[in-house]
């Protein structure tokens, strides 16, 4: 997928932002975010102030929505050390922590920066598990789990199609793993390097 939980959390903190933006927006009777709604308006007719205030209390519902399924104030807390290891403000980090002095150590080599510079920040993170372990495991432990479920609905499907009721007793770990990998097997390789049965 190429998404990290900080990039997600980023997109839906900007989506907010702009529902709160559409919310003023239409209270002052501005529909630009609504296009199909506005062209159906004439220049002289504007909507009724119900269905302004309908659509505003729609959104404010949707704001509530999102604040309820995804909350992402604890990522933003540790988000600024692991992307910008080299820029983070150390009077923000709790003295007691035990990632202040791995944050010294490496704002202060040079290599380790040219490093972060040229490479994706899991990669940077992950090479970095040797030299500042507890440093680099806060860091994977955010950036590593998925971003989103789609994998697993994408597996619960395959399995749904492989595991039907005329092969409830077969295991189905293999087919899926050739069904869901984004590699293509070869498949004449695997079938020639197994023995042919033998004709009696």
């Amino acid at each position: 997928m190429g998404i990290s939980i900080l990039d997600a959390c980023e997109k839906l903190s900007a989506f907010k932002e702009k529902l709160l933006l559409w919310i003023r927006r239409v209270k002052k009777g501005n529909l630009v975010n609504f296009p199909s709604l506005e062209e159906t308006l004439t220049e002289d007719a504007s909507l009724h102030p119900h269905f302004l205030s309908k659509i505003v209390e729609h959104l404010q519902l949707l704001c509530i929505s999102f604040d309820g399924y995804f909350s992402c104030g604890e990522l933003q807390t540790c988000d600024h050390w692991i992307r910008h290891p080299f820029r983070m403000n150390l009077d923000d980090i709790d003295d007691d922590s035990d990632i202040t002095e791995d944050l010294i150590d490496t704002r202060n080599n040079c290599g380790i920066q040219m490093e972060f510079s040229n490479g994706n920040l899991e990669h940077f993170w992950a090479s970095q598990m040797e030299t500042y372990p507890v440093l680099a495991k806060k860091a994977l432990d955010v950036l590593v789990p998925f971003a989103t479920t789609y994998l697993c609905k994408t597996g619960f499907c395959c399995l749904l199609h492989i595991k039907s009721k005329t092969r409830n007793r077969s295991d189905p770990q293999h087919d899926m793993r050739v069904a869901l990998s984004t590699k293509t097997p070869r498949f004449d390789a695997i079938i020639n390097r197994k023995q042919q049965q033998k004709s009696h």
